[in-house]
């Protein structure tokens, strides 16, 4: 018992359940083959640090879903798996309401119609929760096994379940982006091109003619590593191509908005420390109309600097308030997701680059 990992039961879910999902996914990633024997009762006891009853409780439900075989003095046996089918659903972990991902759930549900699979939708609530997500992958394979998943993968993902659970994932494909620097083996990917996004966005400047690139950030806390902030990654690809093309990009302006600093006090001092023509570029539209738009509105000097704005993901406020926007091509990416998941496409990962869609004609 000396080599045996404790598995910490402090979260919100009742004991038992602890008990059975961890057991549940020993013996659908094989840990535990069928005709094996799990340890003892007193031996998950002291593993899970419960009382034997709540490893009972855990393990019955397991006996219920044709899983293991409970016998007094032969212990807890694990049944043969060919008693779990394989469905035709896909389990769908991302966020599927608004005017970015609505788009990319439905162009998902039409291309997996097609193929004759059916999408099961986690609950966009949940749709960023590290310890939910992981919740309804057991769920999705306590009785039947699905057809495969698709990802978007944002930083609350859980990564590391199916880094430790290959078999039980091999048919997943990640779409739109992927929040970690390692791919994962076996899994797909169907991307936007988010270095690509960079150059775009500094030719774009450069083509009006403009000579300084600003980027305030959403404030992002939650993230330990470059790889999980999408827009460090393309921060440092305009950096680095406004370098070559010769404009200038202030850092500066992104790391302090980017760690909190107000855009309504930051954004302004900037503007106007320089008299030279300045771009723009946030995020996603709506950063552009909720923090950049009411800055030029009421902000005298700010709307009399020669400015040029660029969005991000083409929403309808784009069109509405006349500035470009890219477009994430959510159409193309969820085609080439489902057939990589059905296996019509081979390529482990394709990359789409952003498409630019302009709304006015001068914007500047």
């Amino acid at each position: 018992m000396g080599n045996k990992r404790v598995v910490s039961m402090e979260t919100p879910f009742l004991k038992q359940d602890i008990v059975t999902e961890t057991v549940r996914g020993w013996i659908i990633d094989g840990k535990y083959l069928p005709g094996q024997k799990l340890p003892t009762d007193a031996e998950l006891s002291a593993i899970f640090q419960v009382n034997k009853c709540t490893i009972a409780a855990g393990l019955n439900r397991l006996v219920e879903e044709n899983l293991l075989d409970r016998a007094p003095r032969r212990g807890s046996i694990v049944k043969n798996r060919n008693a779990l089918p394989t469905t035709n659903g896909v389990a769908l972990v991302l966020p599927h309401k608004g005017e970015v991902y609505s788009p990319l759930a439905q162009s998902v549900g039409k291309c997996l119609g097609e193929n004759n699979l059916f999408p099961i939708l986690l609950d966009d609530h949940f749709a960023n929760d590290h310890d939910e997500i992981i919740s309804f992958l057991n769920r999705m394979t306590s009785q039947s096994l699905p057809y495969g998943y698709m990802c978007v993968g944002g930083g609350f993902f859980p990564y590391e379940v199916f880094q430790k659970n290959p078999k039980r994932y091999r048919n997943t494909v990640f779409l739109l982006y992927h929040c970690q620097n390692e791919e994962i083996p076996d899994c797909r990917y169907a991307l936007i091109d988010y270095e690509d996004l960079g150059a775009q966005v500094v030719r774009y400047f450069a083509e009006r003619n403009i000579k300084r690139i600003l980027f305030p950030a959403h404030h992002e806390i939650d993230f330990s590593n470059r790889s999980q902030s999408l827009q460090i990654v393309i921060m440092e690809s305009i950096k680095q191509h406004a370098a070559e093309a010769g404009l200038e990009f202030d850092e500066g302006l992104f790391w302090r908005t980017h760690y909190g600093v107000p855009c309504n006090v930051l954004l302004p001092e900037v503007v106007k420390a320089k008299d030279i023509s300045a771009g723009i570029f946030t995020y996603s539209d709506a950063y552009m109309t909720e923090h950049v738009l009411p800055l030029l509105e009421n902000d005298e000097v700010m709307r009399s600097r020669e400015l040029c704005l660029l969005g991000n993901f083409n929403t309808k406020q784009a069109g509405k308030y006349g500035f470009d926007s890219f477009d994430m091509r959510v159409a193309d990416i969820a085609r080439a997701g489902v057939e990589m998941l059905t296996g019509k496409c081979t390529e482990k990962q394709v990359k789409f680059s952003a498409k630019l869609v302009v709304n006015s004609s001068k914007n500047i």
